[in-house]
């Protein structure tokens, strides 16, 4: 957990930061307009590419860049870059389409996990899912900045993918199939001389997915026991460098934080540190599937009516 005041204060009180007067788009702006065009191109070529291929994203990214690179600056700067991308990308996606039987873009899903104090909604936007031939699955997330090290996602602190494998193991995105996940994949759209390159978040996706679901329910149940603190920075030394929420969680003027909440620290650490067992499955008359991953019991059942599914420990 790197920075949960910042997330409280984004998602739950929803506030944002005002933009400076007529300032150009910086990093995360590009970061917005790059995945809309690989979106929109993705979209319009689901199965063969076009031969023209790095042609056709460059016209998508003029049109989404649109009144952006009327400013000198996106001109001169970020558009460069993009035409980049745009020439790795077709070339990627070249060498790619022949493995993959079907590509679902920004596609949304949820897992229900049942904590001790109540149910846990997991939620989760993948930039990219694509169906392989071999019937596992592979999860592309788009970075235009620096993705995370293999170290830092095994340690859980870069969980997106893992927990996205979890949603996936269980078939909680919509319009796929429960399906092992067997790439776990940063593209980093960098531009530059590269344009683009593919890094791999670890070599045993399966163990990562194992891990997320064990670490997820660990924090569940720490932060459902009342007498555990929520600390703006329970990690100083792994918050990001920036954030705009910061004066607001006052933790300039109450410290850094560190060697405070250590009991919350112990909760999270031991929920990340924990290193499952192989997961059984097998499915009951109810048609309820058991997990067993160490001494938990953990129940999932898919929700016909909907995508979500329910995840239950503590069943017998």
């Amino acid at each position: 957990m790197r920075d949960p005041y910042g997330l409280y204060a984004k998602k739950v009180l929803k506030l944002k930061a005002l933009p400076e007067i007529d300032a150009d788009p910086g990093a995360a702006d590009y970061g917005s307009l790059v995945h809309e065009a690989v979106e929109q191109f993705l979209l319009a070529y689901p199965q063969s590419l076009p031969d023209d291929a790095e042609a056709k994203l460059l016209a998508v990214g003029e049109a989404v860049f649109a009144q952006a690179l009327e400013r000198p600056g996106v001109w001169a700067f970020w558009w460069p870059r993009f035409r980049a991308v745009a020439r790795w990308l077709a070339a990627h996606e070249k060498k790619r389409r022949p493995e993959l039987a079907a590509i679902h873009t920004e596609i949304k899903g949820a897992l229900e996990m049942e904590g001790p104090a109540g149910p846990f909604l997991l939620h989760a936007r993948a930039d990219r899912v694509d169906v392989l031939k071999d019937g596992t699955l592979a999860l592309i997330d788009y970075k235009t900045g620096q993705p995370p090290s293999p170290k830092e996602v095994a340690a859980g602190y870069a969980p997106q993918l893992p927990l996205e494998a979890a949603i996936a193991r269980f078939g909680g995105f919509d319009g796929i199939a429960p399906a092992a996940v067997s790439q776990m994949l940063y593209w980093r759209l960098k531009g530059g001389a590269e344009g683009g390159e593919e890094k791999s978040a670890g070599a045993d996706p399966k163990q990562l997915t194992d891990d997320a679901l064990e670490g997820l329910y660990g924090l569940i149940a720490a932060f459902d026991d009342a007498n555990t603190p929520y600390e703006a920075r329970p990690h100083p030394d792994r918050a990001p460098k920036y954030s705009d929420y910061l004066h607001l969680a006052r933790v300039q003027g109450m410290g850094s934080g560190r060697g405070r909440g250590g009991g919350m620290r112990m909760a999270i650490d031991r929920g990340r540190r924990t290193k499952p067992a192989a997961t059984r499955m097998n499915a009951d008359a109810h048609g309820w599937t058991r997990i067993r991953i160490e001494t938990k019991s953990v129940f999932i059942r898919a929700n016909p009516r909907s995508s979500v599914l329910r995840l239950e420990a503590g069943r017998t």
